[in-house]
């Protein structure tokens, strides 16, 4: 079968990209014919369908020209849709599987695929196909108002990046699409790595068999060696949904000391935050860190800190950490208790509670380390990559039989 797999980066720079490329390694070893759409980066991987993709966009710190021109890339890219359509005639594709597609790409993407009559699947990586900020999260508090399908809220709220003009543009985004049914008449099926986005997409008024439910897959480390010393670990992006100022302030209400793994927009604000609290000898910023890097830093720690605040979905932080034996402490929120089970494979706190998350690390630091290392690889033996590569296959099979 030959496949498109599509997504706006291709490089190592969230979850949404580290199962991109995984997925398309692991179909390149099952036999697939794999070729990826994306958007030109100079921190992409070489790849022999560069010469198709769209040029680059920066849409966090643009110029002035990246400014005139994200009004039509974000709502409606015609050179991604001709590119792709261009790519569509020499690779002939059986299915195209789209991830994260928004703003850099557009969904103008689809529009290529439907006019070429190319199926096409999507993973849900986020919440932006029912919420114009993605996160259903406004000023840092739970928002669902955008369910009731009025986009607008977005820009009256001014709830994307805190931006009068993003958020209008983000809205009028999503308004456009709706109105023109883009993901409607252009995606066969979306996978939805979590019971309860399945559930959000639902709500908002996506029919139920149009969604189906893939968790997230991991790789089961059996052979790493736990060693846990008397630290913390927080690994991940550093940005406000995160809750990492609230896990800063509950590190403040003990002695235990915490390591941070990773970056994004908050890290000199968190940092600060960090001396103001008096947590210089307590708290290590350690910046981003490799795979393997990571895998020794959860290897000592007592626990995995997951302290958000938004709907996390299934995020790979906390699937690899079991799979290292690494128990977790999370927010009850999002997908997140679909898989901690209290006291099992980790504990849970309620979210933006400085409270109840010191609590939850006092549970932790006083458990058994090595019964909650092997109840924690076992939560999640169920969920190999061969168990999911099998799952993407049948729903591949399914779309590509059902092809008009």
């Amino acid at each position: 079968m030959r496949v498109i797999q599509v997504n706006k980066f291709n490089y190592l720079r969230g979850g949404a990209e580290k199962y991109f490329l995984e997925l398309s390694s692991q179909l390149e070893t099952a036999g697939y014919e794999v070729a990826k759409f994306c958007m030109v980066d100079q921190r992409n991987l070489e790849d022999p369908w560069s010469k198709y993709w769209p040029s680059n966009i920066n849409l966090e710190t643009p110029s002035l020209g990246d400014r005139l021109r994200a009004p039509g890339r974000v709502i409606y890219s015609k050179r991604a849709k001709h590119n792709l359509m261009a790519m569509i005639k020499v690779f002939k594709p059986d299915l195209i599987h789209v991830h994260n597609i928004y703003h850099q790409l557009s969904p103008s993407i689809l529009d290529a695929a439907r006019l070429a009559n190319v199926p096409v699947i999507m993973t849900l990586h986020d919440y932006k196909i029912i919420c114009p900020n993605y996160l259903l999260l406004n000023h840092g508090v739970i928002c669902e108002k955008c369910l009731d399908g009025n986009f607008w809220h977005c820009f009256r709220e001014r709830c994307f990046k805190d931006s009068w003009s993003q958020s209008l543009l983000a809205s009028l985004e999503a308004i456009y699409h709706q109105h023109h049914k883009t993901y409607e008449r252009g995606v066969k099926l979306f996978i939805a790595p979590s019971h309860f986005m399945a559930d959000k997409c639902e709500q908002a008024g996506w029919p139920k068999d149009k969604l189906r439910i893939i968790i997230n897959p991991v790789s089961l480390l059996s052979t790493v060696k736990r060693q846990p010393q008397n630290y913390f670990l927080y690994v991940g992006r550093l940005s406000k949904e995160k809750g990492v100022d609230i896990l800063l302030k509950a590190i403040a209400q003990t002695n235990y000391p915490l390591k941070i793994a990773g970056s994004g927009p908050e890290e000199n604000h968190w940092r600060t935050l960090a001396q103001e609290l008096g947590l210089e000898n307590q708290v290590e910023f350690l910046g981003q860190k490799t795979p393997k890097e990571v895998s020794q830093l959860l290897a000592g720690a007592i626990a995995v800190v997951i302290p958000s605040i938004w709907y996390e979905n299934m995020p790979f932080s906390l699937l690899e950490a079991l799979a290292h034996g690494c128990p977790v402490v999370a927010s009850n929120i999002g997908g997140l208790p679909e898989i901690i089970k209290i006291g099992y494979n980790g504990w849970l706190c309620q979210p933006g509670e400085v409270k109840s998350l010191v609590q939850a690390l006092n549970l932790a630091q006083e458990a058994d380390p090595i019964l909650m290392g092997q109840q924690a690889r076992e939560s999640v033996r169920g969920y190999s990559w061969d168990y999911h590569l099998k799952a993407i296959e049948a729903i591949y099979q399914e779309i590509v039989g059902s092809k008009v």
